[in-house]
C-alpha cells in the first residue's frame, strides 16, 4: 500500500497536489538524482509519473507539475542527446529546496548519530584483554577504485585536449565514474572529440542518454489503386464478371493507350563513340 506524506506548511501555501509531489520529488533526487549544470535533476515521462500517482489523470499531474514551475520551486526541462527525446527532467530551485532544509539538517544530525553508534560496536574483545576495531575495506576499496577511474577519465581529457572541467562537472565527472564502466565513458568522450567538440558537457549527455532507443519510424501510407487500374481478367465461370460504368471503362481506355503508345517506342541504344 502506498504512503502519501506531505508538509502542511507547503500544502497550506501552494496547494495539497503540489505539497504531494514536491515530497515524492524530493525523494527520488535524494535517492537516484543526476548532479548536471550545477543541479541535482531526474528525469520521468507523464506515463510513469501516473504509475507513481495512480490516483490522478496525466493531466492532473501536467497541471500540478506547471504550478509548481510556475510557483518557482522546480524546474522543468529537456536535456536530452536527440530532438525526439522530449522526456522532462526535473530539479529544485533554490526556493524549492529552501522548504526542505530543514529537514536536511535533522537527517544529518541523525545519521552522524547512527554512525556513531556504528563505530562503537564495531569494537570486539580479543584475547580477553585488548581490544581491536575491526575495519571492513570494502568501502575504501570502491572509493579508491573511483579516484583512480577518475585519474584515468581525466588524463584521457587533457590528451583529448578538452576544455577544463568546472566545479559542477567534477561533480558530474564523479556521478560518471560511480555510474557507468570505464570503456563506457571513454566512449564517450572518443565519440564527442571526433565530432569536434571538446567539452565535457556534451560527452556527460551522451552518457546519460546512451540508454535512449531510437524512435520507431513512421510507417509509410500506401495508397491503394482503383479498381480500374488493375489488369482486366477475361471473366470465368468461377468469379462474377466484372461490371465497369461508363467513366471508369473510358479511363482505363486512355490509361491502355497511353501504355501502348510508350511500349511502341523504339528504346534507345548505346552507341560507342
Amino acid at each position: 500500500m502506498m504512503k502519501i506524506t506531505f508538509q502542511k506548511e507547503i500544502a497550506k501555501e501552494f496547494g495539497l497536489n503540489e505539497s504531494i509531489v514536491l515530497e515524492e520529488l524530493y525523494v527520488r533526487i535524494q535517492q537516484k538524482g543526476i548532479p548536471l549544470n550545477g543541479k541535482v535533476w531526474i528525469e520521468c515521462t507523464y506515463e510513469k509519473w501516473q504509475e507513481v500517482f495512480p490516483f490522478w489523470s496525466i493531466s492532473t499531474i501536467k497541471r500540478t507539475f506547471s504550478s509548481l514551475k510556475k510557483q518557482g520551486l522546480i524546474l522543468m526541462e529537456q536535456h536530452g542527446k536527440h530532438r525526439y527525446d522530449r522526456t522532462n527532467w526535473y530539479a529544485f530551485t533554490n526556493e524549492g529546496m529552501r522548504h526542505f532544509s530543514e529537514r536536511e539538517t535533522t537527517t544529518n544530525v541523525e545519521n552522524s548519530h547512527w554512525e556513531k553508534r556504528e563505530e562503537q560496536q564495531d569494537v570486539v574483545e580479543r584475547d580477553g584483554n585488548s581490544t581491536t576495531k575491526i575495519e571492513t575495506h570494502t568501502h575504501i576499496k570502491e572509493e579508491n577504485g573511483i579516484h583512480d577511474k577518475i585519474s584515468i577519465i581525466q588524463k584521457q581529457l587533457k590528451n583529448l585536449r578538452f576544455y577544463p572541467l568546472r566545479t559542477s562537472q567534477k561533480e558530474e565527472l564523479a556521478h560518471a565514474c560511480r555510474t557507468f564502466p570505464l570503456e563506457q565513458i571513454i566512449e564517450a568522450l572518443t565519440v564527442t572529440a571526433e565530432r569536434a567538440i571538446f567539452a565535457w558537457k556534451y560527452a556527460y549527455k551522451v552518457l546519460l542518454t546512451n540508454k535512449k532507443t531510437a524512435p520507431k519510424r513512421k510507417t509509410i501510407r500506401t495508397e491503394k489503386l482503383p479498381d480500374w487500374f488493375q489488369e482486366y481478367k477475361p471473366s470465368s465461370s468461377k468469379e462474377p464478371e466484372q461490371v465497369w460504368d461508363g467513366e471508369a471503362l473510358a479511363r482505363r481506355q486512355r490509361l491502355l493507350a497511353i501504355q501502348e503508345k510508350y511500349k511502341q517506342q523504339p528504346k534507345p541504344t548505346c552507341s560507342s563513340v
